[in-house]
């Protein structure tokens, strides 16, 4: 996808995104989450990327940008930080995701609640 080219890094992905809703806020009414996660093992990536990216979907979210960033340069998942950029129909709809016991019980049976960052726009 063209995005995958545009960011560098999670730094610029953030940055790019801060920009954005700095000049379109106001006209905007959708939601947004920007989020980053520390994700340490293959299994639990994969298991994130299978669950919670049809769970968003399912509950009006669209990923529009991501940032992998591994650890190391191995072929296979050693570890490293998930960026995501997800879009929601709007704010109160992201914030419901967000707080829904779906959501929050995943990231806590995953012990992902210390790792995680996550920021709603809208």
């Amino acid at each position: 996808m063209w995005f995958e080219k545009l960011f560098l890094n999670l730094d610029d992905l953030l940055r790019t995104v801060r920009y954005f809703f700095q000049i379109s806020l106001y006209s905007v009414s959708k939601g947004y989450w920007i989020k980053q996660v520390s994700i340490e093992n293959t299994d639990i990536f994969i298991e994130y990327i299978q669950t919670v990216i049809p769970w968003l979907l399912s509950v009006g979210g669209i990923v529009i940008a991501k940032d992998i960033s591994q650890n190391s340069d191995l072929n296979e998942w050693d570890g490293g930080q998930l960026g995501i950029v997800v879009e929601f129909p709007s704010k109160s709809a992201a914030k419901k995701a967000f707080e829904s016991n779906v959501f929050q019980e995943y990231i806590d049976l995953r012990s992902l609640n210390s790792d995680l960052t996550l920021s709603i726009w809208g």
